[in-house]
């Protein structure tokens, strides 16, 4: 039996829905277990949510991993990945990451659907910090936060579709990442739409840890994390 923490580096009240999907596309000998922050923002949108939730990110991490095969930070700003994997000995996969790994397996060139005009620079730079910057052949975000998304799954879709298209038909996208794990429910909804490849960054996260444990694969910078000695600090 394989167990996957996913991680909501937020404060929710529930996650009934992500439950739901993740049930659906896991394998049968995999265990889900969620777990939130007790405080803090719903939502990560801007740099600064990043580092405000990014201490408390890694505490519930290091709370809460015992017993499990591998760990998904469910935000597409991956807040906290590559520390947790120093933490950690088993691997730790982010949205943003494994879903802009998976499109460049599907296509020359992708590209990406957020919310809010923000996260075009945001995204852009974690494509540079990767060294895929040519790769990615544009981004777009809606004007929606994350916590707008479910309000008119209709309308969000509507909004996704067209830049998705802008981004096929102007920019020459061969795939679409949606650039928000808040954007599951019009993910089917893109793909009926569109021609070319939609990536779900969830279930990408999701499928790759549960394909490293499989494969019994861990990062190379597993568990490298050595606490400070504050004894010898000065007061």
């Amino acid at each position: 039996m394989k167990k996957i923490l996913v991680v909501e580096p937020v404060f929710l009240d529930g996650v009934e829905s992500e439950v739901e999907y993740l049930d659906a596309i896991k394998e049968p000998d995999t265990a889900v277990e969620f777990v939130s922050l007790e405080s803090g923002p719903t939502s990560v949108e801007t740099y600064y949510d990043e580092a405000f939730v990014l201490a408390d990110t890694l505490r519930v991490i290091e709370a809460h991993a015992g017993g499990a095969d591998a760990v998904v930070i469910n935000c597409f700003a991956d807040p906290g990945v590559i520390a947790a994997r120093e933490l950690l000995d088993i691997p730790v996969v982010g949205p943003s990451e494994a879903s802009m790994a998976l499109a460049m397996q599907m296509a020359h060139r992708f590209a990406v659907v957020s919310v809010y005009e923000n996260s075009v620079a945001l995204t852009e730079l974690q494509a540079r910090a990767r060294g895929i910057e040519s790769r990615l052949a544009g981004v777009i975000g809606i004007e929606l936060g994350v916590c707008e998304l479910e309000e008119d799954i209709e309308n969000t879709t509507r909004l996704l579709i067209e830049a998705a298209r802008e981004l096929v038909d102007v920019k020459g996208a061969e795939a679409i990442v949606l650039g928000c794990t808040g954007m599951v429910p019009a993910a089917a909804g893109l793909r009926a739409a569109l021609d070319v490849p939609v990536i779900e960054p969830l279930s990408a996260a999701f499928k790759t840890a549960e394909a490293m444990v499989t494969l019994g694969l861990v990062h190379a910078h597993k568990g490298q994390y050595r606490r400070p000695d504050l004894s010898k600090l000065k007061s």
